[in-house]
């Protein structure tokens, strides 16, 4: 079963005293980069997270969005660096003292200085990390089943495609059963004119061979067995469970290797066309293998 690497997820849950949303995207990568996008409070939990995605994705750019907002103060771990505060009253008040300057503090002007409140830096409430993990697995389970949906779109257009591929090769079989035998009639014709024109001896025996040779040459019939057994090899990996994206860009690139080389044996137009055709549609094929996982 394919994947796409490109998916879309998202997940709401709400308790008495939290509200958490995790969202979701992911674009292709050729590896596994996972960006989180959560309250450094919750770092100590990433790495418990990530496991959470490598056990649905082996590939792909991965954005992790938490919003997370705490309705009850108890859970807060936010306090007053009184200590600082303090040091900081003091100084006013001294330097209204030397000044003979008036010195009334307002308290109220606290909560607009930040460096003074500080966070504890990790939130120990085990429900609450417990329905964050929860929520993260739901929202996990959205963005995959969004990566089957799609993967399941390009795989039914890959294998309607490798059809294609398969009809092409074996129209150039069809061409090729009658090319090699031709073209070496051919050059036989051509060099017994040159013979006659000349008048000079050429050992009979010697010339078959060599002309038996140049034929072998722009014999594609290797070629096109290995592109049979290559485009089977692709079929048969769209049945298996884990992940293709890899298994089938190498094919590809297999199979262009076999196409070039009856491409640069050929002698016959009309397989010359055929193998133009083939490599276009491998190249569709290949654009659409690098959305897979």
């Amino acid at each position: 079963m394919a994947k796409s690497m490109t998916g879309y997820g998202r997940t709401t849950s709400q308790a008495e005293n939290w509200i958490i949303t995790w969202e979701i995207r992911s674009l292709n990568s050729r590896h596994l980069d996972l960006k989180w996008k959560i309250p450094p409070t919750l770092y100590a939990q990433q790495k418990h997270w990530e496991n959470e995605v490598k056990h649905l994705a082996s590939r792909g750019g991965v954005e992790l969005f938490l919003r997370l907002n705490i309705t009850d103060p108890n859970l807060q771990n936010i306090t007053l660096d009184t200590t600082q505060a303090l040091t900081m009253f003091a100084e006013l008040q001294t330097l209204a003292q030397n000044h003979d300057l008036p010195f009334t503090p307002d308290l109220n002007r606290l909560m607009a200085i930040a460096p003074l409140w500080k966070d504890s830096g990790s939130i120990d409430n085990e429900q609450l990390v417990q329905s964050l993990t929860q929520t993260l697995q739901q929202s996990l389970a959205d963005w995959d089943t969004s990566r089957v949906i799609e993967g399941q779109a390009l795989e039914d257009d890959l294998r309607t495609r490798f059809a294609n591929l398969s009809v092409l090769v074996k129209k150039i079989k069809e061409l090729t059963t009658t090319t090699a035998p031709e073209r070496f009639s051919l050059l036989q014709e051509r060099v017994q004119k040159l013979i006659a024109d000349t008048g000079i001896h050429i050992d009979e025996e010697r010339m078959l061979q060599e002309l038996a040779i140049i034929a072998d040459r722009i014999d594609v019939s290797e070629e096109l067995t290995r592109l049979d057994i290559h485009l089977e090899s692709i079929d048969s990996y769209f049945q298996q469970s884990g992940p293709v994206g890899r298994k089938l860009d190498f094919m590809v690139q297999e199979c262009f290797r076999e196409i070039n080389t009856c491409g640069n044996k050929s002698q016959n137009s009309a397989i010359s066309q055929l193998v133009v055709d083939f490599k276009a549609e491998l190249e569709k094929c290949r654009e659409q293998i690098q959305n897979l996982e």
